[in-house]
């Protein structure tokens, strides 16, 4: 996933990163076939492995070669072998990735619990078959809101590039936030430090051609804000803002609508909403696609 590439984990690590990153890489005849990247986080009493990209990334995984099978189980035994940690907690894990189906090392203690699911819309070949997988009171309300919209001064969606990235992503930032604080609380975007990771890895993942930025304004103003990725056949929504203000003309589920039009006009197959139950997801006709974390702890700590 987006979760696993470069841009992402990079931008994570020069923001978030500490002085002890923990790698783990798995080798055949001296070719590289798979990469674990973990840390250690020190905190009083325990010494813990963490995922790079942990807190920020729906999905955690190893990265491996197809054909190297068997490199999770000897990542796995290289968790367990490898001194100076008490836990290692590896959260999101899809029921079918590496490190859900690794087997566990001996001498550690291992637990799996449930973690929250994604909701996922699988996409039609067309877009004309939208109808198909997706409710149709979902799809009357967006015809009235598009039509609303235009009477209120017309609607322009753009896909951001790279001259208007850090515009973009200050709209985001702003209708995230307007959004949250109307309901009497703070969203993600209100810590600095968060904000700073997302511009970092939002210029990257351009450059990488995965970043998926549209821009939504009605009669000139910019109401709504989309950030999500594509990789591998599958889109993902991040993140997105809309302006309350404008909540008669829906323009949160206008932008959603063209981030998936887009996906399927670019033969995307899955549309994942990523983590958090919100009902808006369910209203595509988006399907729960099941997680797991896993905590390994020492048998006894040394």
């Amino acid at each position: 996933t987006p979760f696993q590439s470069p841009a992402w984990l990079f931008a994570w690590w020069s923001v978030f990163g500490t002085s002890e990153p923990v790698v783990f890489t798995a080798r055949a005849d001296g070719e590289l076939v798979g990469l674990l990247p973990l840390y250690l986080l020190r905190e009083p009493g325990c010494r813990k492995l963490l995922p790079i990209g942990v807190g920020l990334s729906d999905y955690i995984d190893a990265l491996l070669d197809p054909v190297a099978g068997a490199s999770a189980d000897l990542l796995m035994a290289a968790i367990s072998d490898t001194p100076g940690w008490d836990e290692c907690w590896l959260p999101d894990l899809a029921l079918e990735g590496a490190l859900a189906t690794a087997r566990s090392a001996p001498g550690l203690t291992d637990r799996s619990e449930p973690a929250s699911s994604c909701p996922v819309l699988d996409l039609p070949s067309d877009v004309a078959k939208l109808g198909e997988v997706v409710p149709r009171k979902t799809l009357r309300d967006l015809r009235q809101a598009r039509a609303r919209a235009e009477s209120a001064g017309g609607v322009l969606i753009e896909a951001v590039a790279e001259d208007a990235l850090a515009a973009a992503v200050d709209d985001l930032f702003r209708l995230h936030e307007l959004r949250w604080r109307d309901r009497g609380q703070s969203g993600v975007c209100s810590d600095t430090t968060v904000r700073r990771f997302h511009r970092i890895a939002a210029r990257e993942l351009l450059k990488a051609k995965m970043l998926r930025l549209y821009r939504l304004k009605i009669g000139g103003a910019v109401a709504a804000v989309y950030y999500g990725f594509v990789a591998k056949s599958r889109a993902y929504a991040y993140l997105g803002g809309f302006d309350p203000l404008q909540e008669r003309v829906s323009p949160g589920a206008q932008i959603i609508a063209r981030a998936i039009e887009q996906a399927i006009a670019e033969g995307v197959a899955n549309f994942d909403f990523l983590r958090g139950g919100e009902s808006y997801k369910y209203s595509w006709g988006a399907v729960d696609r099941c997680k797991i974390s896993r905590h390994l702890s020492r048998c006894q700590y040394r």
